[in-house]
């Protein structure tokens, strides 16, 4: 086996000189962490305090700026309230040019009517600025408690953001609603005045309106584009109506740069505004001072790592002495052998200790060999096959005879699945339940093997899960079909007196028209019509076809088995027993009651079952006195103690079929010999002894029970209980199903 290389770093001189440097690294990467955290968390506590601080109060100077406009407009209609609404159209000009000229912002003036009518306008841009016919003031929307309406934000035709500010014109003596005053307000030259606040070097200065729709930005270019802002995180959160925080947010804008933003709604309007500064930039400082302390604990770490190379080789030096020492013991193989002991410090006292060791696992080896020697004799020798199958039941090892009986001397069949290896004829070469015989084809010639598995304890060398067994009953299988077969032979000589008297009717009626149509063949006059011959060869057929069906019978229940377990129906068995049945139960005058379930389903050899069925039947109207009646049921019952937590659907019921008869029942002393072989208590002549003894391995190799109970003078029970399992695949219920009847 060749000898295992370890890296670099698995060894002790490796891990003195890891342990050095991280006993002088880890202090100072911790000191210089801690560090490095605080300042960075107070730069980013200044820098998000700072911009939080400049995002509320440009929040708050729009706020002002918007009602400052507003106030100036409610001022202006309380001193020119008549004038505006006036019928004199010259006097309401003046009002709106010099209110325009007074307030720089201003785009443009109109005055309505309560109807909302435009009465007049004017225009900073325009002269000449009519009054169109049926005009009305657009984006008018009053709340009860507002002095003003503002209106969405929108773009002039170069693209300059603007809104429509629109005041009540109260009577300054009835205080009623005279009109409106609305004034097309430019925002450009106010964003401009705010967002050229300087952020850092290359921070940015935002607003949007309440539905993110860009209306200020540091560089105008791109409120022009109307570039998407609902793609950003501070936006985002503040379309959600989330409170802005004093940490901020570091995420990517629209350029993909990573930037730290926050921001600080204006209220009323609905506007938000932002402000976004480059993480690579706010952390600048940060960065140089981690630097500075990265280049000083460098140099500390080298130093610190030189002296551990030093005292780490001085350390270690005995110990690889001692391991090329054990290196070279195994090479050889010479456990006399000793490692040379250098000093008396307790590496020295190690390999005085290792040196010991070596001798006593030179005895223990010596008495290994030996015992390894009876065991291979006695596993080699033994007359069974053996084989260790890992936890997916795959072989790992086997014995000579396994190897012999399958021909893996020469196969290399490790790692290959037992039931491949073990796959026989039909169903029954499954390796699901322990203990199955299993027939399979063995150097050529049929066999059958009861394999038997064995969970061993984890841990072994082999990493093995199970043992197998092997063990080879033809011989016993081949002597119990041959039972089987005599028990049925005798069974079917019995049996054949009622077959001739069966045929023998259908033969008298064959023999009877068959002369009759001869004769009238033979006489002179009217030969016999068409259908009477006809009707002449149904009735012959007919008759055919009763003997062949007979004969038929006592054929299929006379072949040999298949020595295979099947799933089949076990109301077919019942009912083709009782139509083999049928004439010596005329004999006797005796009555057969079947009361069965359909779908009872059982697995097992078919035809040994109705060998089961016929040697208790037989036995129940051989019992019986002319004129009684024997009861059969079939039905489908709970296990007893079956739990429904340990077993799955179905397999907590059984299938129990009892035959009751009326006979004089069986005395306590013979109660208990009724399954020896051989033994009877009928006439010399009238049985082998066999049927009970045959039909008790037949429901025991079914996995079933078979119980007898019997007074004397009362008559006698036979119930058998078996698996029930389940719908056969790919059967349907044959017409031999009964319905529960009497």
């Amino acid at each position: 086996m060749s000898e295992k290389r370890f890296p670099w770093w698995m060894r002790i001189k490796a891990r003195v000189l890891v342990f050095g440097v991280l006993m002088s690294a880890v202090p100072l990467l911790i000191l210089g962490l801690a560090s490095f955290t605080a300042a960075q968390a107070y730069l980013e506590e200044s820098i998000q305090k700072q911009n939080s601080e400049r995002a509320a109060l440009l929040a708050g100077q729009i706020q002002d700026f918007i009602q400052n406009n507003a106030d100036s407009l409610i001022q202006v209609t309380s001193t020119n309230a008549l004038e505006l609404v006036g019928a004199d159209p010259l006097a309401r000009e003046t009002v709106l040019g010099t209110m325009l000229r007074g307030i720089p912002y201003l785009e443009s003036l109109q005055v309505a009517d309560p109807q909302v009518q435009v009465l007049g306008k004017v225009s900073r841009r325009e002269v000449d600025y009519p009054v169109q016919a049926g005009e009305t003031l657009p984006c008018l929307d009053f709340s009860a408690s507002e002095s003003y309406s503002l209106s969405e934000v929108f773009f002039s035709v170069d693209g300059r953001p603007q809104v429509y500010l629109t005041v009540n014109i109260i009577d300054p003596q009835t205080r009623r609603n005279l009109g409106y005053l609305q004034a097309k307000t430019d925002l450009k030259a106010l964003f401009n005045k705010f967002t050229s606040i300087q952020i850092g070097q290359e921070g940015i200065i935002y607003l949007t309106d309440g539905k993110g729709k860009l209306i200020g930005h540091s560089d105008f270019s791109r409120v022009l584009s109307q570039e998407d802002m609902t793609r950003n995180p501070s936006v985002r959160n503040f379309l959600a109506g989330k409170p802005p925080s004093l940490a901020g947010n570091e995420y990517p804008n629209t350029d993909d740069t990573p930037v730290l933003g926050l921001y600080a709604p204006v209220g009323s309007p609905p506007w938000g505004v932002f402000i976004e500064q480059p993480v690579q930039e706010a952390y600048e400082p940060i960065a140089r001072f981690a630097l500075r302390v990265m280049g000083m604990m460098l140099v500390i770490i080298l130093g610190v790592t030189l002296i551990s190379i030093y005292f780490g080789l001085k350390l270690t030096q005995p110990i690889e002495n001692l391991e090329a020492g054990v290196r070279r013991i195994i090479a050889t193989e010479d456990l006399q052998a000793e490692v040379t002991q250098e000093s008396d410090d307790e590496i020295g006292r190690l390999v005085q200790a290792f040196n010991n060791l070596l001798r006593r696992l030179a005895d223990k080896t010596a008495n290994l060999q030996a015992e390894q020697e009876l065991l291979e004799t006695v596993v080699h020798g033994i007359g069974a096959g053996m084989a260790l199958l890992d936890q997916e039941k795959r072989l790992i090892w086997w014995n000579s005879l396994f190897a012999r009986w399958f021909g893996s001397e020469n196969k290399n069949f490790k790692k290959l699945a037992c039931e491949e290896l073990l796959r026989g004829e039909g169903p029954e070469s499954s390796f699901e339940e322990n203990g199955r015989v299993l027939a399979l084809e063995v150097q050529g010639d049929k066999r059958y093997l009861r394999h038997s598995y064995y969970r061993l304890n984890s841990g072994n060398p082999e990493n093995a899960a199970y043992l197998l067994l092997l063990e080879d009953v033809t011989q016993q299988v081949e002597m119990e079909a041959r039972v089987i077969q005599t028990e049925k032979m005798a069974t079917v000589g019995l049996l054949a007196s009622g077959v001739a008297h069966e045929i023998n009717n259908p033969l008298a009626i064959l023999s009877a028209h068959n002369e009759d149509l001869l004769d009238r063949l033979q006489e002179e006059g009217e030969l016999p019509g068409k259908a009477e011959i006809e009707g002449i060869l149904s009735i012959i057929a007919k008759q055919i076809e009763r003997c062949k069906q007979v004969t038929g019978r006592l054929l299929g229940y006379a072949r040999p088995g298949r020595h295979g377990p099947d799933r089949m129906d076990a109301n077919n068995a019942i009912e083709q027993t009782a139509a083999l049945l049928a004439y010596r139960l005329k004999q006797k005058k005796m009555v057969l009651i079947k009361e069965s379930e359909p779908g009872l389903w059982v697995e097992g050899d078919e035809n040994e079952w109705q060998q089961v069925v016929l040697n208790i039947l037989t036995n129940a109207i051989d019992a019986s006195a002319e004129g009684s009646q024997v009861i059969v049921r079939a039905q489908r019952v709970k296990r007893p103690f079956a739990s429904a937590e340990a077993l799955p659907i179905d397999k907590g019921d059984e299938i129990q079929i009892e035959v009751e008869d009326q006979g004089q029942g069986i005395s306590a002393q013979y109660l208990k010999k009724v399954f020896d072989p051989f033994f009877t208590t009928k006439p010399p002549g009238q049985g082998t002894g066999l049927g009970l003894f045959v039909s008790y391995g037949i429901v025991q190799k079914m996995q079933g029970k078979l119980f007898i109970e019997s007074t004397e003078g009362k008559g006698t029970t036979v119930r058998i209980n078996l698996p029930f399992q389940g719908r056969g695949v790919g059967h349907e219920c044959s017409s031999t199903c009964l319905d529960l009847r009497r």
